[in-house]
Formats: C-alpha cells, structure tokens, sequence
C-alpha cells in the first residue's frame, strides 16, 4: 500500500499474472522431472492460489486508499500537489470525465445533462471534489437524488454543477 501512497499504483492483477505464469514454468519443470498425479500439481496450485490472494488483497488496499483520499478530497482538499494529488489527477483525467457524462446521458432524466456537459468539456477544468459527486450521484443508489422519489433532485444538480466549477 506504501507505493500506491506516493503516487505509482501497480495493476492489482499483477500478482495473479506473476503467480500464475511461474506456476506454469513450475508445472511444465515438475512434468519433465517425471512428477505425476497430486505431485505434480500441489506446487503449481499453491501458487496460483497465492497469486489470486495478492491480486485481492492488493485490491482491497487501493480502494481503501481510493476511498480515504475521495474522503479527504470531499472534505475540500482538492489541490493537485496535495498527498492525494495523484487520486485529483485520476478524478480529473479526460477519462473519467468522459465515462461519467456518458452514464450521466444514460439516465433517464433530462436535468442531467448540466452536469454532462461540463464533464464532457474537458477543456475547461473541474474539481475532484465535484467528480466525486457526481460518482455518487450516479453509483450510489442508496442515497442518490435520482432515486429518491418523489424528491426533486434539481436542487442537488444545482449544487453538483456548482462544486465541480475551479476557482481561475
């Protein structure tokens, strides 16, 4: 976790892909040495299973990192060379912007498209902050606007668009 901290994130899948191509190297080796049944295989097994507990665990850790650094960024510190500046640059990437408008279109509701096209403007810059709203907004079910009915969410729109504009 220490090196997702200081800004290099590696893939979480990397260790299942290490595990899992030694494993095969150590299964191959294991067959030409003559082992055969169970021999054979509890080595080769052993280490792809280590590999698949890496790849979680690595995974549960950024997004525990992911979510203290969205907590923290929501809380108004939304400065790029912040200790969670590498996670304001994930938030703000053309990317991200682009993904979220597009599941902002796919919502059936017409008020949306406010905060789409700011989104979808990545010329002009936005606030991690307001990207991490809007992440609610679309993948929080539970205490999103667009599913509470019959509450208005325009309200919530309004205050979105406004914390996702950059003081120039």
């Amino acid at each position: 976790m220490e090196a997702v901290q200081h800004g290099v994130r590696y893939a979480p899948w990397f260790p299942a892909a290490v595990c899992g191509s030694s494993a095969t190297a150590l299964l191959a080796v294991c067959d030409a040495g003559g082992l055969r049944g169970s021999m054979l295989l509890t080595a080769p097994i052993t280490l792809a299973c280590l590999g698949i507990f890496l790849a979680v665990q690595r995974w549960e850790d950024q997004h525990k990192l992911r979510s203290s650094a969205d907590a923290w960024i929501a809380r108004g510190y939304d400065i790029a060379r912040s200790r969670y500046g590498w996670r304001v640059q994930e938030l703000t990437c053309r990317r991200e912007r682009k993904l979220l408008a597009a599941a902002l279109r796919r919502i059936e509701d017409g008020r949306v498209e406010a905060l789409a096209a700011c989104l979808d403007d990545t010329a002009r810059p936005v606030s991690a902050a307001g990207v991490i709203a809007v992440r609610r907004l679309v993948d929080d079910c539970a205490t999103s606007p667009l599913q509470q009915r019959p509450c208005d969410p325009a309200p919530r729109f309004a205050e979105i668009l406004e914390l996702l504009e950059v003081c120039r």
